[in-house]
């Protein structure tokens, strides 16, 4: 049970040292106090997640202990032990939060359970508050980021599935809207940390004092507007992976904490003295070129090497034109519209055009145009009205301009694939659609495929 952290506060030292060695022999880190002043002192200094707390000492009683340590951290757990049963305390140990109440004497095989239950409880919490956390985030969001079968695009996900089993900082690189954070949640996803949270931030997004607060959570009081005690992000991702996006956002105040708890594992909330672990894994993500932010002096040198243990670079949407068809199937099948055709002219135009935003811009353009179509099939006036280049002051006119110029034979290729996934992989169908044999179309697919693997 690693880098769990449990409290012994009893003022009968044989007691105390009873339940250290049994307990410590089961893998927790174990604290002992013999008074309610030296509990606090203890979990102000280190940070406990489990307190095992008699009820009856001289001072401050058991249960106004409990609520003192509630309040410094709302989701520790309690058991209270006490050698006089009382119906009525019991209730209030209860309400007041408790996990448990015994009474002596007790099985020290049965404290044992209680004591490992309650620490499932406080991690649940935290996996909780992660959940919801994640699910806010990504409220309204598609799941198209992982669509698509171009030599650049599978590279990319070849390197995501190797550095998902390493557990190391990820650095993950791209211009913006070309899918960093979903090549992070897929990271998350193949590796050990499954089964826990991927909580996402935008560092970009929050001003620097509230970015800290997010990170590392706060106590009720630490500054103006802080009402509550809050659990930090490291905190709820605890066991899990915290995305930062835009990390070349983060001020120099932040970098140097981002720092220190990448290195140690520790981390102090805002207005707190007592120190928290995480085992947090970081993928950061920039569309920045953060070597160039280093050599400036706006970016630690030593956190960058820190996040950069691997990096991966995702390619933008220009790169990967062959995906564009199958981007465009995926978006157009999760929508609730009816409109599943489009002219090979407005496919063609979509396929050339540059998209400097990346997928985020193919997805609003795909949802503008599933919104304003008028008739059966989208038109390739629809498009031309919704997407245009900008002007070409050399030559006068509009014109494209492409880091790779599809041929005609790979537009041809992608929009086969594009009308075989809208006939649902049907050969027959689509064959007949595209006015073509089904062994033309068989060559198509498989000389597509075997271009793929080169």
């Amino acid at each position: 049970m690693k880098d769990a952290r449990l409290l012994i506060v009893d003022d009968e030292p044989h007691y105390r040292q009873l339940l250290s060695e049994r307990l410590s022999r089961r893998g927790w880190a174990t604290f002992t106090a013999a008074s309610a002043h030296e509990a606090l002192n203890i979990a102000e200094t280190v940070g406990v997640d489990v307190a095992l707390i008699d009820i009856m000492m001289a001072g401050m009683d058991g249960l106004a202990l409990f609520e003192q340590l509630r309040q410094m951290d709302p989701v520790i757990e309690g058991i209270i032990l006490t050698g006089h049963a009382n119906v009525d305390t019991a209730i209030k140990a209860m309400k007041l939060g408790a996990f448990d109440y015994l009474s002596k004497p007790y099985k020290l095989s049965e404290l044992e359970i209680v004591v490992d239950r309650a620490f499932e409880r406080r991690q649940l919490n935290h996996r909780c508050a992660g959940l919801v956390a994640q699910v806010e985030h990504l409220k309204g969001r598609s799941g198209d980021r992982m669509v698509g079968e171009s030599p650049a695009w599978l590279q990319t996900i070849n390197m995501a599935r190797k550095a998902a089993v390493q557990d190391v900082p990820v650095l993950v690189t791209g211009d913006s809207g070309s899918g960093k954070e979903g090549i992070a949640a897929a990271i998350h996803h193949w590796s050990q940390r499954t089964a826990n949270v991927f909580v996402p931030l935008n560092c970009g997004a929050l001003p620097d004092n509230l970015l800290e607060s997010e990170l590392f959570g706060h106590r009720r009081g630490a500054f103006t507007g802080a009402v509550g005690d809050k659990e930090g992000l490291f905190q709820v991702a605890s066991s899990g992976t915290l995305f930062l996006d835009e990390i070349g956002e983060l001020q120099p105040s932040g970098q140097a904490k981002l720092l220190r708890v990448m290195e140690t594992g520790e981390f102090r909330p805002l207005g707190q003295t007592a120190l928290r672990r995480t085992e947090t894994r970081v993928i950061a993500a920039t569309n920045r070129d953060l070597m160039a932010e280093v050599k400036a002096g706006r970016f630690r040198e030593d956190l960058y090497y820190r996040l950069n243990v691997l990096s991966i670079r995702v390619p933008p949407l220009r790169e990967r034109r062959s995906d564009i068809p199958l981007l465009i199937a995926h978006l157009m099948a999760r929508s609730k519209a009816e409109i599943r055709d489009i002219e090979p002219a407005a496919m063609a135009r979509l396929v050339e055009y540059s998209w400097p935003g990346n997928v985020r811009e193919l997805r609003n353009i795909v949802e503008r145009m599933l919104m304003l179509v008028e008739g059966p099939r989208i038109t390739e006036s629809l498009v031309g009205s919704l997407i245009s280049e900008p002007k070409d002051r050399t030559r006068g006119s509009h014109s494209p301009r492409f880091d790779h110029m599809m041929s005609l034979d790979e537009m041809d290729r992608a929009y086969v694939r594009w009308v075989l996934a809208q006939c649902d992989g049907n050969i027959s169908t689509a064959a007949r659609k595209l006015k073509i044999s089904r062994s033309t179309l068989y060559r198509y697919v498989e000389e597509g495929e075997g271009k793929a693997s080169a």
